[in-house]
């Protein structure tokens, strides 16, 4: 009878343990409690919509009234100085390029709303387990790096910029690979970071293997601020057209058409705030309210490249196109035009001797950076990737 009643109290005890947990997804588990907070973010993120795009890759898009935008229910915007365009323009930009440059765009806003994807539960699971890393030098050791890293010498950087080839990597469900520029200061878990390129991110979209365009920031490292694209208040958009994450719809062709976008984060000095501009459009910006060290030191270090996350069993995806760097860039994914601007707002060419060469799991990446090339305007360039594999 004894052994019964204990018994008994053990089920009740298992049964009461599970009443605390939901499974999300089939896979994740969560507390009750986590459950309510999640509530409350969506409530935040997900504000009444104005219009309504149902979008043919599955998306949701609400377009929402600029000034009730997630962005503002951060607690450091509450009396945010929004703007629409920054107060100043870059100077000394090249902007040639010889390849089509495609990108998918949503069905437009109407004046004064701005389009934002609609969030779910199951996103803001899967973004709590995916923040991102910056240092290619002392990467996690499933997490590996093919470009160029590019550090201040006593000079602090405001912005860069690039001309990105467009590809789609092969990658298996629980791994990514990404194109990225980004930008850091600070130091130890107080670093702030802006992130901007493609990615394929199964493990972020939930099984999506799109090639989608996104952006990523922190404040402290990724500890306890930040998020990729709009997944937090932070990131001002103000275009009614493109929004952080909309998936490419052209895609490079080995050996045929080429498709790359150009790719911009830059300083607007005169009101401290980072603006993101993709293809000469100005999709938002990050106020530097948000990443006060960026805007009070500027940016010690920059990093062009590939970047990808291996599976439990060591695998690693195809980086780029899945090509060796081979100076054809018609095969080989690349960065192109690669460029920084100071704190006068001009665009500047690299420095050779200040560039560091990052190569990550040898075996199945590689990287060239082959400094200035006079051909097709590429000026400075690298190229990056592999097929991946084993590490």
């Amino acid at each position: 009878m004894e052994n019964y009643t204990l018994l008994s109290v053990f089920v009740a005890m298992v049964f009461v343990l599970n009443l605390n947990f939901l499974e999300v997804d089939g896979r994740q588990s969560i507390s009750i409690e986590e459950d309510l907070e999640y509530e409350r973010q969506l409530k935040i993120l997900n504000k009444p919509p104005i219009k309504t795009i149902h979008s043919s890759w599955g998306d949701i898009y609400d377009c929402i009234d600029f000034y009730k935008q997630p962005a503002f229910d951060h607690p450091l915007l509450k009396n945010h100085k929004f703007q629409m365009k920054p107060n100043s323009e870059l100077k000394g930009g090249r902007s040639e390029s010889g390849t089509p440059i495609f990108q998918t765009q949503v069905e437009s806003c109407a004046q004064g709303t701005v389009p934002i994807r609609r969030t779910r539960k199951e996103d803001l699971i899967r973004a709590k387990y995916s923040s991102l890393s910056i240092e290619p030098m002392s990467a996690p050791k499933n997490e590996y790096f093919a470009g160029i890293v590019y550090q201040h010498d006593g000079e602090t950087f405001h912005g860069a910029t690039a001309n990105i080839s467009i590809w789609k990597p092969n990658v298996n469900l629980d791994e990514y690979s990404m194109a990225e520029i980004s930008l850091r200061s600070g130091w130890d878990r107080q670093y702030n970071r802006i992130h901007v390129g493609w990615m394929v991110n199964p493990l972020f979209y939930g099984n999506d293997t799109n090639v989608r365009q996104f952006t990523y920031w922190t404040a402290d490292n990724g500890q306890q601020t930040g998020c990729y694209n709009t997944l937090c208040p932070g990131f001002v958009q103000v275009d009614g057209r493109f929004t952080p994450d909309l998936p490419y719809e052209a895609i490079s062709v080995y050996g045929g058409d080429v498709v790359e976008v150009q790719s911009h984060v830059y300083l607007d000095s005169s009101e401290k705030k980072w603006w993101y501009v993709i293809q000469g459009t100005k999709v938002g910006y990050w106020p530097t309210e948000i990443v006060p060290r960026l805007s009070d030191i500027g940016v010690e270090r920059i990093y062009w490249g590939g970047h990808s996350k291996s599976n439990e069993d060591g695998h690693v995806p195809e980086m780029g196109s899945g090509q060796f760097p081979n100076e054809n860039f018609r095969q080989a994914a690349y960065f192109t035009q690669m460029q920084y601007n100071d704190a006068s707002g001009t665009l500047l060419d690299l420095n050779y001797k200040r560039t560091i060469d990052v190569i990550g799991c040898k075996e199945q990446y590689d990287m060239n950076y082959y400094g200035f090339l006079e051909e097709a305007g590429r000026r400075h360039s690298l190229q990056y990737g592999g097929p991946g594999g084993k590490c």
